[in-house]
């Protein structure tokens, strides 16, 4: 069997959605984007005589939504004629554009039971052949299309996109036992060569590759921060481009994803890998709980690890002292360590010189800590989340914009030195 991508629907028009959507238009392929109608009649609808049936009322939330995209910065469209090719429309009056489309990609809300009701409706009326898929980032992909038909299953599989999509080069492809290898085939190519992205295969576990091994370092460097009185500063002056990773290290980061939606994924894990030998090292620190409580998220509410602070010399970025629960003015760290080594362009080298000079010092254990059982960590998923080594370190590349991944790390460090 031969498969082509034509048309597209995409169901979810959040954030992930929105930009899956403008994805897709930007390389010439039409998309109808979905969405649930609006349920509540505003005065102002009223007084213009419009009821809940009119489509101008009935799309506002996928419109709402899509207005989002059109202004995002960076731009989410490869070019702003690309929005021509998405047509907007409501799950009630619109979802016959399921009947036709070659692939229909599920980005709703992260609940089994909502996404198992979709997948029951657009069993009914799919086309034979017709490639679906979830972009869900930890629910089982298995479990999602329990009770559809055997021809439903023979094409469904997951698509998990980075955010944002058209920016972060990875798609982790996940299969379950019963999708059909040539689909799956089909989707790798096609992902790589149509959409321009790194494609990995993942296994049907936990979180799959990318999410499932950065999160566990993200903790590890939490964790490690906090038991041993490490500033919120020192750690992102840690882990971020002088290790190969990006500027938003640790707690940027963090802040960035946001602390609620950090704390659901990582809970979610742990509850999820009862048999995993690092379980414990997913439990939330009690400072992220606090900050949760406090209602600071991180850069959507104003504050989280970080807060934006306003002085006579314009903003500034305070970080929080976790000892203290306050947030006190930028001090950036020294470490005689890092002045050592940061002049060494070539992060394999730069690597091999923290790790030969590192032992005992601040920054030195600091690295050192926290990078050796991310390693461990990684090697011992293989092969539950992948089949290969590569699989991890592009996964990690491609997922997160690190220089290097693990097994990368790995080499250049030694693996008998380490």
């Amino acid at each position: 069997m031969s498969y082509t991508i034509n048309r597209v629907v995409v169901i979810g028009a959040g954030t992930m959605g929105g930009g899956i959507a403008a994805l897709v238009a930007g390389t010439g392929i039409p998309v109808t984007l979905l969405d649930i109608p609006t349920k509540e009649l505003s005065p102002e609808d009223a007084a213009k005589g419009l009821t809940l049936a009119s489509p101008e009322v009935k799309n506002r939330v996928v419109k709402s939504l899509w207005d989002r995209q059109l202004k995002a910065k960076p731009a989410a469209l490869f070019s702003p004629e690309a929005a021509n090719l998405v047509k907007l429309g409501n799950l009630e009056d619109d979802f016959e554009a399921v009947r036709h489309a070659d692939w229909i990609i599920e980005v709703i809300v992260e609940q089994l039971e909502p996404k198992r009701e979709l997948m029951a409706r657009i069993d009914e009326i799919r086309k034979p052949n017709a490639i679906v898929s979830s972009n869900t980032s930890g629910i089982p992909i298995a479990q999602i299309a329990e009770g559809r038909s055997a021809e439903f299953r023979a094409h469904f599989l997951g698509t998990h996109f980075f955010n944002p999509p058209r920016y972060l080069k990875l798609l982790e492809v996940i299969p379950t036992p019963e999708t059909q290898p040539e689909v799956v085939a089909f989707m790798r190519e096609w992902g790589a060569k149509h959409l321009g992205k790194g494609v990995v295969i993942a296994k049907d576990r936990p979180n799959f590759i990318a999410n499932r091994i950065g999160t566990y370092a993200g903790q590890v460097r939490m964790l490690y921060a906090l038991e041993n009185g490490y500033s919120i500063e020192e750690v992102d002056t840690l882990s971020g481009p002088l290790i190969g990773n990006p500027k938003t290290a640790t707690f940027r980061l963090a802040d960035l994803v946001g602390l609620d939606v950090l704390a659901h994924v990582t809970s979610n894990l742990y509850k999820a890998i009862p048999e995993d030998e690092s379980r414990e090292s997913f439990r939330l620190p009690e400072v992220l709980t606090k900050l949760i409580e406090a209602k600071a998220l991180g850069n959507k509410t104003g504050a989280g690890f970080y807060k934006k602070v306003k002085g006579a010399g314009g903003s500034e970025f305070h970080s929080l002292n976790p000892q203290t629960g306050e947030y006190e003015a930028p001090k950036k760290p020294r470490f005689e360590l890092v002045g050592q080594v940061r002049k060494i362009e070539d992060l394999s080298e730069r690597l091999r010189a923290i790790f030969a000079h590192g032992a005992g010092d601040r920054a030195g254990d600091y690295i050192i800590n926290t990078t050796l059982p991310t390693l461990a960590y990684a090697a011992r998923r293989v092969p539950e989340v992948a089949n290969s080594l590569r699989d991890i370190d592009n996964a990690m590349r491609w997922g997160f914009n690190a220089e290097q991944g693990p097994f990368e790390i790995w080499d250049s460090l030694g693996v008998a030195a380490t």
